[in-house]
């Protein structure tokens, strides 16, 4: 297996609107046991006019970012705290990707994506949570959403980032992961109930601890769901 093998599609959603929004989980295999093999792809693509006079998406200038799931994760939270007017306290959210040693989408170009939350003039400044995807010195491509949206969303990039993390666990898991019995210690002194059992005719204090012990074992509940 070469240490960059071919990319396999897992899973994608896209959130199609005056551009579209996509979110996907990829694997590529490496022999590198420090690199994931599972990881995901953040894409904004520009809305165009289609010939039909219907509505397209421009896939040859969008904009890719390659993040690992937790990244994704780390978006959703992000937009909630964004869609309940929580900046303020939580702080501004944005990732950045230096591409300068990346195989996906433009090579050399430093990439980021911000969010901000902004008003719609045209309906009475309803609040708006707006993604801004940059490329290098290109003007900054933008997907708007009401907090309404934004949640729905938020939903959706949760249950991808953690899909995504699952992926790993078990593909890992598969290969990494030793399982097997552990045996415990000894203890250097003779088994306990044998102390308990047995304590010194002259030890007050053993007695009571024979007592608590056995008192407590008692009120265990035996139906516990272990």
């Amino acid at each position: 297996m070469s240490a960059q093998s071919k990319l396999e599609p897992i899973f994608s959603y896209s959130f199609p609107a005056n551009h579209l929004f996509q979110v996907s989980i990829v694997k590529q295999d490496s022999e590198q046991s420090y690199k994931k093999s599972y990881f995901c792809f953040l894409t904004l693509a520009p809305g165009v006019q289609s010939p039909e006079g219907g509505r397209s998406f421009d896939f040859n200038n969008r904009i890719t970012m390659k993040v690992e799931g937790y990244q994704v994760t780390e978006l959703a939270h992000a937009l909630r705290a964004f869609a309940r007017a929580q900046e303020v306290v939580l702080g501004p959210f944005s990732i950045f990707v230096d591409s300068s040693k990346s195989q996906y989408g433009h090579q050399g170009e430093s990439k980021s994506m911000m969010i901000q939350r902004t008003q719609n003039q045209k309906q009475n400044n309803a609040p708006y949570i707006t993604l801004f995807f940059k490329t290098g010195r290109t003007s900054a491509l933008a997907y708007s959403m009401t907090p309404y949206r934004a949640l729905a969303v938020a939903d959706k990039l949760e249950f991808i980032g953690k899909k995504c993390d699952e992926l790993e666990f078990s593909n890992k898991g598969q290969s990494t992961v030793q399982v097997g019995s552990y045996e415990n210690p000894k203890i250097a002194t003779s088994d306990f109930s044998e102390i308990f059992a047995n304590p010194p005719l002259s030890s007050e204090a053993a007695n009571k601890v024979k007592n608590n012990f056995t008192n407590t074992f008692n009120q265990f509940d035996t139906d516990a769901p272990f």
